[in-house]
């Protein structure tokens, strides 16, 4: 009863924090929330909030219980990819002073046509990526609170749905530093008790499998290089880090807190494995998807087993509400407004209506797929292989035309699917590094072939489109 109170309770909050941040939205820049903001802090806590969603956390667990350490350490080319970002990347950000969007920066660069597709792109990876963790709420309600698995995914969304709509970004930033605060504290403390409630940690790393300490388990060293360099690529630059990244104080700044995330997942990664082994030691038994919640459930007294289940809860909303928005703001200022442009006030109406219709479209891909990590590498798919290069040559202030960026794309995008979905991944090696990678050919090539060598692009030749 206790429990299930505090985890609504937290949900209220949040749905409160929305209200108050939609009666301070009257225009579109403030549902985007466009400025120069964030500090340090701010940028590293909503950064991490926003990344370690279902997959990273539950997930890991679940791969952890079944199969071994394997997928916490390919998730490590996560950390260390945001680490490279914040200190080669995030600098180039002082480029594009007046862009909000990943496609404010490809458009300035690549043209209007690119600046059009990586809209369509972002809005579908980060739909992607939102279905993913609707999923991921279901599978929590219905293990902690005993609701049914699609009423949790109704009331997840729901919730989200009502403080990304109203509050826009200004209410995203503010639920995630709550939900930072119970994410770092809250899966620590679930794997101390359980260690503890496993007799120590001699006793429960005795206790966990040999086999699930192998890194390659179940697995062989081509597909677990792959899906380290799929961690490592595929949400690299996503488009609701890029908003914390266009909005950071300071370009120093900014990289600081990008690399301080990138350095708290590969503990955290290694938390939330360490969660999914001590329940294999402890010998519970049931579906390794929920193996999360059951140790919230057996281990932990009333009250402290409510904070937990809603740190559980913080964790999948803090990425639903980042890449929600991300989606709504790629698809309206990428795609709609450049075309069809509209004042203010419509603008401001049009985010919040296809910030909804996309929760709603994420739900309905919720039911329809029903593993975590194959909605995250389908989102994975319209990303890196697509406009990770040229986004990351664009920050690097390397100069291409609207031909090598169309052409990169087209290369990323058909390999992958080839590879996935004709091939049908050979070795195990996902497509998604092998997209990227012929998309990094092939801008490579038709940069040198038809334009001129590759050079940086002086910080002072910038004429921001108008956004």
């Amino acid at each position: 009863m206790w429990d299930q109170v505090i985890v609504f309770g937290y949900l209220a909050v949040l749905v409160i924090v929305g209200l108050r941040g939609g009666g301070k939205i009257k225009n579109a820049a403030d549902f985007t929330a466009t400025g120069k903001r964030c500090g340090t802090a701010v940028v590293f806590a909503t950064l991490s909030a926003s990344f370690i969603g279902g997959g990273y956390s539950s997930g890991n667990a679940a791969a952890a219980y079944e199969s071994g350490i394997g997928t916490a350490l390919a998730l490590f080319g996560f950390g260390i990819g945001m680490i490279l970002i914040g200190k080669f990347l995030v600098p180039g950000v002082a480029r594009f002073p007046h862009a909000k969007t990943v496609g404010g920066i490809l458009g300035n660069v690549y043209g209007s046509r690119a600046r059009f597709v990586t809209g369509l792109f972002s809005f579908l990876c980060c739909a992607g990526v939102v279905g993913a963790q609707m999923e991921s709420i279901g599978l929590v309600f219905h293990t902690l609170l005993g609701v049914p698995k699609t009423a949790g995914i109704i009331i997840g969304c729901s919730v989200v749905l009502l403080y990304t709509t109203f509050g826009g970004m200004e209410s995203v930033l503010t639920a995630d530093m709550i939900q930072f605060f119970l994410l770092a504290l809250g899966m620590p403390l679930l794997l101390l008790i359980a260690v503890i409630a496993g007799g120590g940690p001699a006793a429960t790393w005795r206790a966990i499998p040999a086999e699930l300490l192998d890194p390659l388990n179940q697995t062989t060293l081509p597909a677990f290089l792959s899906l380290f360099l799929s961690m490592m690529c595929g949400e690299a630059l996503a488009p609701p880090y890029m908003q914390r990244l266009l909005i950071g104080k300071t370009p120093r700044e900014t990289a600081r807190g990008t690399m301080l995330s990138g350095a708290f997942s590969l503990p955290f990664f290694l938390v939330t494995a360490g969660v999914g082994l001590s329940a294999r030691a402890l010998g519970i038994e049931g579906d390794p998807a929920t193996v999360m919640p059951d140790l919230i459930l057996r281990i932990l007294p009333i009250g402290l087993r409510g904070l937990l289940m809603a740190a559980m809860v913080s964790i999948i909303l803090s990425a639903a509400d980042g890449f929600l928005n991300g989606a709504a703001v790629s698809l309206v200022c990428d795609t709609i407004l450049p075309r069809r442009p509209m004042a203010d006030r419509a603008q401001l109406h049009c985010l919040r209506t296809v910030n909804l219709l996309t929760g709603l479209a994420a739900m309905a891909l919720a039911f329809l797929v029903p593993n975590v990590f194959s909605i995250l590498l389908l989102a994975y798919s319209f990303w890196s292989p697509a406009l990770l290069i040229p986004l990351a040559a664009a920050l690097l202030g390397v100069r291409a035309d609207e031909r090598t960026f169309f052409r990169a794309l087209i290369s990323g995008v058909s390999v992958c699917l080839l590879w996935n979905h004709v091939l049908c991944r050979p070795l195990g090696i996902d497509g998604t590094a092998v997209g990227t990678l012929a998309n990094f050919v092939v801008f490579t090539i038709s940069h040198f072939v038809t334009e001129k060598p590759l050079d940086k692009a002086p910080k002072a030749v910038y004429s921001p489109l108008k956004e």
